[in-house]
């Protein structure tokens, strides 16, 4: 069990603190999902119960927190490391080794395992999280998602009794991301092991939970069962995205209409799952209307007219690329691809399919092994990456990849400078874009010492406030709630509209739905597809956001099959 009483938290230097007054207990075998804004203090609260705070982070610390009894002021990492398994937020903060086999074993080999024990284990590992065929890769050569998924299973070799997850799914593809939900929530029925993960995107998570905590500025604002805490509208008011379902379900309520979803002997008004959304909203329109199968005209038209550019010069322009890897693994295989000015376009696909090597190819950071990429008139292949970055805005999937100055200011003058733009005529543009990415409180701060989100919106604006031609951002959004991530879309959207180019590589099925305009969907180093979202995102069974999949169930009521946000459903149902 896990017990929280009068936790407050201050980190080195700072007067705010990023915990206050924590009262929690969290009983064994519970799976709870913490989530909040960013910066609430959820990766803070999680350093607590396996000792990195106040034994590894410095700061002061005040109250009390005991885990199966130990209190972890007084006990070393190293006591609570067989108890307490972590998964950190950015994978590549816990990868020590060089392969992928030696690091599932390094854990078990600092605590003294027997060497048959190790190897049981780390095959256990390896299978469980479907990573098999990786265990001889090297940590470095992985993907986001790879590395990802390497992490947790380094922490299930070790056996935890609490199993705690910071994003574990942030980078991982649809298919990939619901395999590891479904061992966390294996282990949590079949073996007992207390599941605590924090998540922004609740649409995957929150059928698996028993239990919501909300965090925000250090404080506990919620607790308690998933549908009562997200059927409340204070939790969206705090940024928390609720997932698409919850949303379509609090709109069917409020234009008067009933919804009933049966679990077991209980009647609820909250679905959590497609198929009790199915459900619930088959009977309220069979009761509804009971002729509505035969009368499509029931339902109001989704009008979505996708951006059509391609009577533009492309800004990019890739003929037949190929690139191989000096380990001759060949990552993009005969790729043909245009990006015209205006255009949104998501870059979608299985872990290591090639998205992030493609685009690495727009900023000259790879050149092609055959095949040709022209940027703005200007061939890639013999071009600088100095020449190529005043056109092309690159955001890494790693924030820290960016984050070399000492303060979130001087990030964002060091790319002005490198620009030429200095003075009194870089002041405005810093100010603009710190106030729009809501970074002005953070200005004089370090920026590694920020949270995983507050990071990830710092690299943002480090880019953006260079105003590129073409952005490019290979998962932007780990980290950041809804609320900010949707200013970030709109922002972006804004952008591209004044003859500038969006392109935005991410696994966030339900994000493109509702902003970008093109998806582009890769497979083993192949374009699969390449379309308007509607063409690509409809009827399909993983790259298919909530609602898309709900309306496939209910075309027979007249349901149009094209549907893919929330909104969109509310529309056709008035």
């Amino acid at each position: 069990m896990i017990s929280i009483k009068n936790l407050t938290f201050y980190y080195s230097g700072n007067d705010k603190s990023a915990l206050r007054d924590i009262n929690l207990e969290i009983q064994d075998g519970e799976f709870v999902l913490l989530t909040g804004p960013s910066g609430g203090g959820k990766s803070s609260l999680c350093r607590c119960l396996n000792g990195l705070i106040p034994h590894f982070y410095g700061g002061k610390i005040t109250g009390k927190v005991e885990v199966n009894g130990l209190n972890v002021m007084k006990h070393s990492t190293k006591e609570l490391a067989t108890m307490v398994g972590m998964v950190f937020q950015d994978p590549e903060n816990q990868l020590v080794t060089v392969d992928v086999d030696r690091e599932l074993a390094f854990g078990l080999e600092n605590l003294a395992f027997a060497k048959e024990v190790i190897a049981k284990r780390v095959e256990e590992a390896l299978d469980t999280v479907g990573i098999a065929s990786l265990r001889h890769r090297a940590t470095s050569e992985l993907s986001g998602g790879e590395k990802q998924r390497v992490a947790i299973a380094s922490v299930l070799a070790l056996y935890p009794d609490i199993l705690v997850l910071d994003e574990p799914t942030s980078e991982l593809d649809p298919k990939g991301a619901e395999d590891v939900l479904n061992v966390v929530e294996r282990l949590n029925d079949e073996l007992g092991i207390t599941v605590i993960l924090v998540e922004h995107r609740l649409d995957r998570v929150v059928a698996h939970s028993d239990r919501v905590i909300v965090l925000e500025n250090g404080m506990i604002t919620a607790d308690g069962g998933p549908r009562s805490i997200l059927s409340d509208g204070r939790v969206s008011q705090s940024g928390v995205g609720i997932p698409p379902i919850i949303k379509l379900a609090q709109a069917v309520k409020s234009r008067g209409m009933s919804l009933r979803v049966k679990r077991s002997n209980l009647i609820d008004d909250t679905p959590l799952t497609v198929k009790e959304g199915r459900i619930a909203l088959a009977k309220t329109l069979r009761h509804s209307k009971p002729c509505a199968s035969r009368h499509s005209e029931f339902f109001s038209p989704v009008i979505a007219s996708e951006t059509k550019q391609s009577h533009l010069k492309p800004l990019i322009e890739v003929k037949n690329l190929w690139h191989v890897y000096p380990d001759d693994f060949v990552a993009v295989k005969g790729i043909n691809l245009k990006v015209c000015p205006g255009e949104f376009v998501a870059i979608m696909g299985r872990n290591a399919s090639g998205k992030t090597t493609l685009v690495k190819h727009f900023n000259g950071l790879l050149k092609p092994t055959r095949g040709d990429v022209t940027v703005g008139g200007i061939n890639a292949k013999e071009a600088t990456v100095a020449e190529l970055c005043r056109k092309v805005g690159y955001v890494f999937q790693n924030p820290n990849d960016h984050l070399f100055c000492d303060t979130v200011e001087e990030e964002l003058a060091f790319t002005l400078n490198n620009l030429g733009v200095k003075g009194g005529e870089a002041e405005p543009l810093i100010n603009q874009t710190l106030e729009r990415f809501g970074l002005t409180q953070y200005r004089y701060q370090y920026p590694r010492f920020l949270s995983g989100g507050e990071k990830q919106r710092v690299a943002l604006a480090s880019i953006l406030v260079a105003q590129p031609q073409i952005i490019i951002l290979d998962e932007p959004t780990r980290g950041m709630e809804y609320r900010l991530k949707a200013e970030l879309m709109k922002f972006l959207d804004e952008y591209r509209r004044e003859c500038r180019a969006v392109i935005l590589v991410t696994q966030d099925v339900e994000m493109v739905a509702e902003f970008s305009d093109r998806v582009v969907l890769l497979s083993e180093g192949k374009i699969v597809v390449d379309g308007p979202k509607r063409e690509v995102l409809s009827q399909a069974l993983l790259f298919s956001p909530q609602i898309n999949r709900l309306a496939q169930a209910l075309k027979s009521y007249g349901v149009p099959g094209d549907i893919l946000t929330a909104d969109e459903m509310i529309e056709a149902l008035a």
